[in-house]
């Protein structure tokens, strides 16, 4: 590659991780069908703002609008065709507000796992943060792999939130 190729290059990229001049799109932060073994993507992913969280988790919202949300986005998966979950991802904005959040939830129950900032395998969910963002995964119902799936799956959203 000659230099001033070198050069475009590296300024294509630039403009690509800084994400200008490109619509960001929420669903780039999910895992696409089968991205994750065994996990489908069954649902588009829907936006809530702050002022609209209320239409998503009604009665709970207003914990997360005092810790500064910004706005939330929810994708439904399947697992090995058997299994309905919802993946969560509340972008708070900061740091210390996704902390506040994480810090509000009962850990009762859970086991402290490597995923994220911080996170917590329950029965069928997880729940972790990672700079900003909080995160909840939640399966509908129970199966002895599930929660192994659930860290798999929130794994790969992990990486999708960079560092």
């Amino acid at each position: 590659m000659r230099p001033t190729q070198a050069a475009s290059a590296a300024a294509i990229l630039a403009l690509l991780a800084c994400g200008c001049g490109m619509e960001w799109k929420p669903e780039f932060l999910f895992p696409d069908s089968n991205q994750v073994a065994g996990w489908t993507k069954v649902r588009q992913t829907r936006v809530f703002p702050a002022d609209r969280l209320w239409e998503y988790i009604d009665g709970d919202a207003e914990k997360y609008r005092q810790a500064g949300v910004q706005r939330t986005l929810a994708t439904d998966y399947r697992y090995q065709d058997k299994i309905d979950a919802v993946v969560d991802i509340y972008d708070m904005g900061t740091d210390a507000g996704a902390k506040k959040v994480f810090e509000s939830e009962s850990s009762e129950g859970s086991l402290e796992i490597g995923l994220g900032d911080v996170g917590r395998l329950y029965g069928q969910s997880v729940t972790f943060r990672k700079g900003r963002y909080f995160v909840r995964l939640v399966a509908y119902e129970q199966a002895p792999e599930i929660g192994t799936a659930l860290v798999d799956l929130g794994r790969a959203i992990e990486r999708k939130l960079g560092a």
